[in-house]
């Protein structure tokens, strides 16, 4: 048995019953009492780790963008998805920039639901086509404000995965911390930031590990950098534009307290990235032979920025979203 609770309010809600967010401040939600383990619906997870040298430091690189769907986010929409069939749930929606809408999507689907996916209209053609091709209703609106909105809004008849607050999305996130758990210690882990379920799963999955001894980086577009005044920041690369971090776009993270939190606990900060060093980092990565969208390629950036700036160490990169959906 398990219920939702707000750690803000202190609400508890009844046994059993699911809710997207807390109803009185509209937080993030945790979870009590025992959750299903996590489940492999179409084998995401386990991805791959390469591991190279570049001026003197290790760099490994956890392929993320080879999960089912394309993106690191296979993980949370796997397991809340599940969850959602168990409760009794025959449709999902979901707000996106395109990576968890494509995700909602494809598990759906898999699993027999049906699934509204809202984003905005700027999002990526190719993802928009790809969430459609799987099944997807497709919901256009202005912007990603505004498909958070109207998600919120459909809440009310169909399952929200609302990936910034539901504990079930998060509890199938921690599979990557677990994962890393032997490699962390010692080392840099730099991840994008946007909703931050990555940064939050990443995390609690360490713990859960019992790992120690790491220190998180998240990268943010300079345009859409909400962690600036809670976290260190180590400083901006690549002007002061970032319109190619399409995947970047939460402008005020559900969860900001506790991921400013997370990341000062584990002497991290954040890294500003924009479009001159997104392209550039994407060029490379490529050539390197790793396929990735340029939202996952601001890791290498902000690798290389630490270099320069002699604060780097021995680090594991986690490049999020496959750079195929952009061709």
């Amino acid at each position: 048995m398990w219920r939702f609770y707000c750690p803000s309010c202190g609400v508890e809600y009844p046994e059993e019953k699911y809710l997207p967010f807390c109803e009185k401040c509209g937080g993030g939600l945790e979870v009590k009492g025992e959750l299903p383990g996590r489940k492999k619906i179409l084998g995401e997870g386990d991805t791959p780790t390469v591991t190279d040298r570049y001026r003197g430091f290790e760099v490994n690189f956890k392929l993320e963008y080879l999960n089912p769907s394309g993106s690191f986010k296979d993980r949370g929409c796997s397991y809340a998805l599940y969850m959602a069939k168990e409760i009794g749930y025959k449709a999902s929606v979901v707000d996106s920039s395109g990576n968890t809408g494509l995700s909602t999507a494809l598990y759906s689907s898999r699993l027999g639901m049906e699934s509204y996916v809202v984003v905005p209209k700027y999002a990526s053609e190719s993802k928009k086509s790809l969430i459609k091709k799987v099944g997807g209703n497709l919901i256009e609106t202005e912007t990603r404000e505004g498909a958070y909105e109207r998600a919120v809004e459909l809440s009310s008849k169909y399952y929200y995965v609302a990936h910034q607050t539901n504990p079930f999305f998060l509890y199938g996130m921690m599979s990557i911390g677990v994962e890393l758990s032997d490699l962390a210690e010692g080392r840099d882990i730099i991840i994008p930031v946007s909703s931050g379920s990555l940064l939050l799963g990443l995390y609690r999955g360490l713990l859960e590990a019992d790992s120690k001894n790491f220190r998180i980086i998240g990268v943010q577009a300079v345009e859409r950098a909400a962690l600036k005044d809670y976290v260190k920041v180590f400083g901006v690369v690549g002007g002061e534009t970032s319109k190619y971090a399409d995947a970047l776009l939460v402008k005020n993270p559900r969860r900001l307290g506790e991921i400013a939190s997370v990341l000062n606990e584990v002497g991290g900060g954040v890294v500003l990235v924009g479009d001159e060093a997104i392209l550039n980092a994407s060029e490379e990565l490529h050539r390197m032979g790793f396929i990735v969208e340029p939202s996952s390629s601001v890791v290498w950036a902000a690798f290389k920025f630490l270099i320069e700036k002699d604060v780097a160490r021995d680090s594991i990169l986690v490049l999020t979203g496959s750079g195929l959906k952009y061709i």
